[in-house]
């Protein structure tokens, strides 16, 4: 359940806020105006006049809170630094809409009411934000949400690295056993479970979902190994700074109780993110699912009217992290196409294709029944197209880089694709583009491939995929 876990509780952290948050403006706006402790002169202003700004305060507020990393599980904020952030955002947040308030002139804010808000704000958010950490702890205790952790390392390093964890239970980091180089002893109590030359194995065996890389000096080199031997399995890499200054990939900062360290494979699509794009997804497809219904029954009426067989067809694939999932697409060939030839791309001039399924793949409709894999989660409406099992295994072996493309959910469309990249076209190059999009998500970079998908559709170009 570790997957879910970021993700779950940056999304309860942003529903308390916003609920915290309208509690406090509202009890504000009570305290100022309707108590009777603070004389009205001007009279009191009807409530409704407020509701409408106090809503749209409370979610740029929120968006602030966003911005300033309140909702990164990644970061590791310890209760204080998470109260001052807080207090920081609150500030900012009143300053804010005192400005809106002053632009707008359609609806005139007290500045005593925007001036009690701040410590009922400041207060209530923290309260909440308190009893949602203890939350946390207990979910992790429980194992939601909890990463499984191996140390690479040894000596003084890998024994403070380990020390620090243990301090930290409400990271959800639970520290499963070390790995060593020759010659290098592990931390008194701290379970040795194997050598570096063994590190693929024992991350497979154990599940693992993060490494964290504590080498001395004299043993930076092995870090390189590490990661090599690593690349093609799910997991994060967190190295202990100046020990590395030989590693030439993007790096991320970040800390553990006042550690620094800096991540080997920091992406943009994590914690706030993930969900930010997985809410764009759901709604994007559940509308585009309602708009296309009529589309979607003429083209099944076609496929059964042009040839044998049933209208879609389902096929297995993989996906973020090396899930398998089942893609759902209509039919655009003849029944058993691979009987004879075995899995195959299809290319232009495919005899296999029926009359129907031609212009589908010419128009990429034929894609379309998967906006419900986009609705279930197994899929997102933008992000590398995903591949059979058949061609994963081929390609992990021989193409660089490879599997980043599976840090992410596959997507119905991609930035390979809209830049020409489709069906039977170089997977090295299609692949630089894909890791190019893992590391520059957007969600603005999401918006402008489908609008260049939009256009390729209504253009009926000829790319094909498979």
């Amino acid at each position: 359940m570790h997957s879910k876990g970021p993700i779950t509780f940056a999304f309860l952290s942003l529903i308390a806020d916003w609920g915290a948050l309208l509690a406090a403006l509202f009890l504000s706006f009570w305290l100022r105006f309707q108590s009777g402790l603070i004389a009205v002169p001007l009279g009191i202003p009807p409530f409704r006049t407020y509701v409408i700004g106090l809503l749209i305060a409370s979610v740029g507020w929120v968006a602030l809170f966003a911005f300033m990393g309140l909702y990164d599980t990644r970061r590791g904020l310890t209760r204080a630094d998470e109260i001052l952030l807080v207090l920081k955002g609150t500030v900012l947040g009143t300053l804010f809409t005192m400005s809106a308030g002053f632009l707008y002139r359609g609806v005139s804010f007290s500045r005593l009411y925007l001036t009690i808000a701040i410590p009922f704000a400041f207060v209530i958010v923290t309260l909440v934000r308190l009893g949602l950490r203890r939350f946390r702890a207990h979910m992790r205790n429980r194992g939601f949400g909890v990463q499984r952790v191996l140390l690479v390392g040894g000596g003084r390093i890998a024994e403070e690295v380990r020390r620090r964890i243990e301090r930290r239970p409400d990271l959800g980091y639970r520290l499963m056993g070390i790995v060593t180089p020759d010659r290098l002893d592990a931390p008194e109590g701290l379970p040795l479970v194997g050598s570096i030359d063994e590190i693929e194995a024992i991350c497979r065996n154990n599940r693992i979902d993060r490494l964290f890389l504590a080498l001395p000096e004299d043993h930076r080199d092995r870090a390189v190994e590490v990661v090599k031997a690593c690349e093609k399995l799910p997991l994060d890499f967190e190295i202990v700074p100046d020990l590395f200054s030989r590693m030439g990939e993007r790096m991320r900062l970040s800390e553990i109780d006042g550690i620094p360290l800096l991540g080997v494979k920091g992406y943009p699509l994590e914690s706030w993110n993930r969900f930010l794009k997985r809410s764009f997804d759901i709604v994007v497809a559940s509308l585009l699912l309602v708009l296309f219904a009529p589309l979607l029954l003429l083209i099944g009426l076609l496929i059964r009217i042009d040839s044998r067989g049933p209208v879609f067809y389902v096929q297995t694939r993989i996906g973020r992290d090396g899930r398998v999932f089942r893609i759902l697409k209509f039919r655009s060939m003849i029944v058993n196409a691979e009987a004879a030839s075995g899995p195959v791309w299809s290319g232009k001039g495919d005899t296999r294709l029926t009359r129907v399924g031609g212009f589908l793949r010419r128009t990429s409709l034929d894609e379309l029944p998967q906006l419900v894999n986009v609705v279930a989660g197994q899929m997102s409406l933008v992000g590398p197209r995903p591949e059979r099992p058949y061609f994963v295994k081929q390609f992990e072996e021989r193409v660089p880089r490879y599997f980043d493309r599976h840090r992410v959910k596959s997507g119905m469309t991609g930035w390979a694709q809209v830049n020409g990249l489709r069906g039977d076209t170089s997977i090295e190059e299609r692949t630089r583009y894909d890791v190019f999009y893992v590391e520059n998500w957007s969600i603005l970079f999401d918006v402008r491939i489908l609008a260049l998908t939009f256009r390729h559709v209504i253009r009926h170009s000829a790319g094909n995929e498979h």
